[in-house]
């Protein structure tokens, strides 16, 4: 007989039991926000107390850093979603009205501001106040979060656009007889500078970058595992001809562009929605045709999406978020190949095309500044204090010394001189001929005799 074996078994621990030695808290994130690891699993872990109990939801990762990064996202999406319908004090919490805020306004306010708006608190001001009441919010509390965005390194203008987010839920806090009164703001000292002068590309500039994106293409570079295509050479393209923002290219689709035809004269009109201020039609520049054109035959080579109802740009990426991060990284590998900025100095970025097409038409153009901001989807007042910040008395030389009146004569003179002149029959010089011989014309054969090609008269 074997003697059977009794092994021992250690006591049972719950699965979510934290490892004492592995509890991590958060940098700035209450303390009841904690990573941590168990017996039960090789990855992190995270929980947070709120509403009377706790949450938890595994990290999917070994990585500390990207276990801090998942926490502070569930931390930020239970807060968000709390449920505003508990009548325990629980209904003051600064996440639930927050939440109660955004939700009313979503339906009445533009789309980029409550975007803008809604990111803000999410990213510094949620995690600030979390689950504090709002009537309990005092000015000393705000101050932490105004020097916590200081030591991002955040200008004055954007930390008071911080403390507008703040001041629109505590207002709609205090509408709904959730506090009494808003606790007076700190004074953000600093000067706010406004008048930024922002850089553009000149003329030959602009055609270096266009030749290192098609030379890239080529070469078939790929970035961060992204191929460089045609595509991005047409975009720099487009954005210089168009005027449009980087941000209009999260939301141009193929149904926003109609081809107009007026004469000889060939253009693009944009009717895609607003994404900053108004949605004003566009005109865009003759050239955007044949750029369109070409990106459109080019899509179809690769079998790429062209339906209407298709992103005119990286239409791959449903997510438009993500397309903008893949352009960022694959126009700054085409700015590098283009040394433009070690040989200028310039700080380049993809705006700077927005402010290129502007300044090209100031300086080479002969357009109104009020009729150029209203096909921008700007105002004067932004195309003088910052598109139109480099432009100086040299740049406009021809145009402030041109005489329109006495050009279009000019003009008009040199069309009719030149028809004139096309006109003018061509001088033939005759030859001497003998006449006896020109009564009768003569054809050689074959043989080398001639033969009387008319009737001889007699």
């Amino acid at each position: 007989m074997t003697a059977s074996k009794s092994v021992a078994k250690s006591p049972s621990r719950n699965r979510l039991t934290p490892i004492k030695e592995t509890i991590r808290t958060i940098r700035g994130y209450p303390s009841k926000l904690i990573i941590f690891k168990t017996d039960a699993s090789r990855y992190f872990w995270t929980r947070i107390y709120f509403n009377n109990r706790y949450h938890y939801k595994s990290s999917k990762t070994e990585s500390l850093s990207d276990a801090k990064k998942f926490a502070t996202k569930f931390y930020e999406q239970i807060l968000v979603t709390a449920s505003t319908e508990k009548k325990s004090d629980t209904t003051k919490s600064f996440a639930v009205v927050s939440n109660r805020y955004f939700k009313s306004v979503e339906k009445t306010t533009t789309q980029t501001v409550h975007r803008t708006d809604l990111s803000r608190y999410k990213n510094d001001i949620l995690p600030v106040f979390g689950e504090q009441e709002v009537d309990t919010i005092t000015n000393a509390q705000v101050s932490v979060l105004i020097n916590r965005l200081k030591e991002r390194d955040l200008s004055v203008a954007s930390i008071k656009h911080y403390l507008v987010v703040l001041r629109k839920i505590l207002k709609f806090a205090v509408a709904n007889d959730l506090m009494q009164h808003i606790p007076l703001f700190p004074q953000v000292k600093g000067r706010l500078v406004t008048a930024q002068k922002r850089d553009y590309l000149t003329q030959e500039e602009y055609e270096e970058l266009v030749a290192s994106a098609e030379k890239l293409a080529k070469e078939e570079v790929i970035e961060r595992g992204v191929l460089i295509t045609d595509e991005i050479k047409y975009l720099i393209q487009f954005m210089v001809n168009s005027f449009i923002r980087p941000s209009d290219i999260r939301v141009l689709k193929h149904k926003h562009i109609k081809k107009m035809k007026e004469g000889k004269d060939e253009w693009l009109v944009l009717n895609h929605p607003a994404t900053k201020t108004n949605a004003t039609e566009v005109q865009a520049m003759p050239a955007s045709v044949h750029i369109y054109d070409k990106l459109v035959e080019f899509k179809k080579s690769k079998n790429m999406r062209l339906g209407l109802d298709e992103y005119v740009f990286l239409a791959e990426y449903s997510n438009r978020n993500t397309a903008m991060e893949v352009l960022g990284r694959l126009f700054r590998r085409i700015l590098e190949e283009s040394l433009i900025e070690e040989k200028t100095g310039k700080n380049i970025t993809l705006y700077s095309l927005r402010h290129t097409s502007i300044m090209l038409r100031l300086v080479i153009g002969r357009v109104d500044s009020l009729a150029l901001a209203r096909n921008a989807r700007t105002s004067q007042q932004m195309v003088d204090k910052f598109y139109a910040s480099h432009l100086t008395t040299q740049h406009v030389r021809k145009q402030l010394h041109a005489f329109p009146e006495a050009e279009e004569k000019a003009r008009i003179a040199s069309a009719k001189k030149a028809a004139k002149k096309s006109s003018t029959p061509r001088k033939v010089t005759k030859k001497t001929t003998n006449p006896i011989k020109s009564a009768t014309k003569t054809t050689k054969t074959r043989t080398g005799t001639t033969r009387n090609s008319s009737k001889t008269v007699r």
